[in-house]
């Protein structure tokens, strides 16, 4: 089998109606509360641009597809979340040379090949994500051909059903309560941009979160990078009572290891979760040997598909230290299904933040969580497909 064409594409917006990639405008999975509502972020310290995410984020955070067809008329396909036009521009000028003519059962070497000519300008970001889509793409070719599911090809089931907890803004927190996730993330809508203010308004808003959950429901915080080691510290100290289980990446990432070591240290039991925007698998070896996080969260469309993420989950292996991709969707089940070190998956809610529904309207076929628990399906590859209602060829001019 030999690979003869590799095929690009932006996506529309989704049902909601909001502008889509081919407009002009970051989707980001379709808008709703993620890009609309009030959420601490990095760009938070910049008072023009707190507000919503929308003003602020960019093509880069567009979602794209691929295709990648072979002379034996078998095609991976894959629609990514990151990485938009500039994904499909770095995959069509440049790692297209390394995929024509090739073996696509050869995906260790596929990638070595475009990881090492990366190099000088990648190591990350648009081109992590653009090398995570090519890789995905080659996985659901092996798994088609094949006729077997991606987790059997990466060890077959760990489990029978996947226990999910579930993303949301900390507003619609309270309708999750009894629908069988096994905990609620919040995302923060207050950091270290808004001083000793942001750490009463987020006591408040744990406070809530829990009287709202009960007892039973794990909570989590995800901090998009918006805290600072002394805001951590601090709101530790004051939430001690309301049994939160996590703050996810608190502090900026990139070579930010001896910082999340001390965070860790001074905050547990709370522990520390991080790793979404930790591009490169070496990174995630720093993070372990220093001991800087309980949990880590590689981001498995962007930071170079599947091939990175069974490379950072046997560095995670030998330190016991649970290895849960962030984000949700297709490709992160069949990893969570296969990997031992994976007790667990993330369902994250769009549009209004109360209803299961599928995270991205470019797939047809996703499974969705069912009383908590996801089911991946036993259809070859991936067991997806691309939905072409929201389809446009990318155009290089």
């Amino acid at each position: 089998m030999k690979i003869t064409d590799v095929k690009l594409y932006k996506i529309r917006a989704g049902t909601k109606g909001e502008k889509g990639a081919d407009q002009g405008e970051s989707q980001y999975w379709g808008g709703g509360w993620q890009t609309h509502a009030l959420i601490a972020n990095p760009m938070s310290v910049h008072p023009s641009y707190a507000r919503l995410r929308a003003q602020w984020m960019g093509p880069g955070q567009d979602p794209y597809a691929i295709e990648i067809h072979t002379d034996e008329g078998i095609t991976g396909q894959v629609a990514n979340y990151g990485g938009g036009a500039f994904a499909c521009a770095v995959i069509q000028k440049h790692l297209r040379r390394f995929l024509i003519g090739e073996d696509p059962f050869n995906i260790e070497l596929l990638w070595d090949r475009m990881y090492r000519s990366t190099m000088p300008y990648g190591l990350g970001g648009i081109v992590s994500m653009a090398i995570s889509g090519v890789d995905l793409a080659l996985w659901d070719i092996v798994g088609k051909a094949l006729k077997e599911p991606v987790y059997r090809l990466l060890g077959g089931k760990t489990k029978d059903k996947i226990p999910c907890y579930v993303t949301v803004h900390p507003d619609q927190a309270a309708c999750w309560k009894d629908r069988g996730f096994f905990g609620v993330k919040i995302a923060a809508p207050w950091g270290v941009a808004d001083g000793r203010d942001g750490l009463r308004k987020m006591e408040r808003c744990i406070a809530k979160v829990r009287q709202d959950l009960g007892d039973d429901l794990e909570i989590m915080i995800d901090c998009y990078m918006s805290w600072s080691l002394e805001f951590s510290v601090r709101l530790a100290e004051r939430i001690r009572d309301y049994d939160v289980k996590w703050f996810e990446d608190p502090l900026q990432n990139g070579w930010a290891e001896g910082l999340n070591a001390e965070l860790r240290s001074k905050i547990s039991p709370i522990q520390v979760a991080i790793g979404n925007l930790e591009f490169n698998y070496k990174a995630f070896h720093s993070i372990l040997t220093r001991e800087a996080a309980d949990i880590i969260q590689p981001e498995i469309q962007w930071c170079g598909g599947l091939t990175a993420v069974r490379r950072i989950a046997a560095i995670a292996k030998a330190a016991d230290i649970p290895v849960i991709p962030h984000g949700s969707g297709i490709y992160n089940y069949h990893f969570v299904l296969s990997n031992t070190n994976s007790p667990y998956a993330e369902y994250l809610t769009v549009d209004d933040g109360t209803s299961v529904r599928p995270i991205f309207d470019a797939v047809i076929g996703e499974p969705l969580p069912e009383n908590g628990f996801v089911t991946v399906p036993d259809r070859p590859g991936f067991g997806v497909e691309l939905n072409w209602d929201y389809l446009v060829p990318f155009d290089e001019s």
